[in-house]
């Protein structure tokens, strides 16, 4: 727990035991063996919250299989061992590969409906000739569903100019398709 004292080593797992383990050899050796696992999970995570997470978490893995330990003097290493592999498993999970905006555009990810003369394409076109300032929200918004006050966050923006450059952009858009842009009742902004 990010709350233990490291003095206190399986405080978390020796709270939930009955009175009579809570002195049993198996905890007070995984208690003597904290401070180590500790430091051996700093170095390895470089963040001292994520440290204590994962030596939290890879005692309490050692506790469910403490039976598998045969020899207290072969603890270490085995303990060791798991907080390695208990950092490893930070980086198992899948991440998305983050990609251009503009490579997205140039691939056709369905020829279908990406023909040259299909609305889609069209559309695309469309959202390419805004500028940036305008395009960014409108793709955040649209393709990436964040909400506008994630969109301000992520742009260092008021939620009000964020609010502004998507009815602009939208605007922008019907001009572009040869529609009738809409009556501008959103604030004014600078132009760039």
């Amino acid at each position: 727990m990010r709350n233990s004292e490291p003095g206190s080593p399986v405080s978390s797992v020796g709270g939930r035991l009955p009175a009579a383990d809570a002195g049993a050899p198996i905890t007070r050796l995984f208690e003597s063996m904290r401070p180590d696992l500790l430091r051996f999970a700093h170095w390895l995570a470089r963040d001292r919250a994520l440290a204590e997470d994962i030596v939290q978490e890879a005692l309490l893995r050692a506790w469910r299989s403490r039976d598998t330990l045969k020899d207290p003097r072969a603890a270490r290493p085995w303990l060791l061992t798991i907080v390695r592999r208990e950092h490893a498993r930070l980086y198992e999970r899948k991440r998305l590969e983050l990609v251009s905006l503009d490579d997205v555009v140039e691939t056709q990810a369905s020829p279908g409906l990406s023909e040259p003369g299909g609305e889609l394409f069209a559309l695309r076109h469309a959202i390419m000739k805004l500028p940036i300032e305008y395009r960014e929200p409108l793709v955040l918004q649209v393709l990436g569903g964040f909400s506008t006050e994630e969109i301000a966050r992520e742009l260092a923006l008021s939620a009000t100019a964020v609010l502004t450059r998507l009815f602009r952009a939208r605007n922008k858009l019907r001009v572009i398709c040869g529609l009738t842009a809409a009556p501008d009742v959103a604030p004014r902004e600078s132009p760039p």
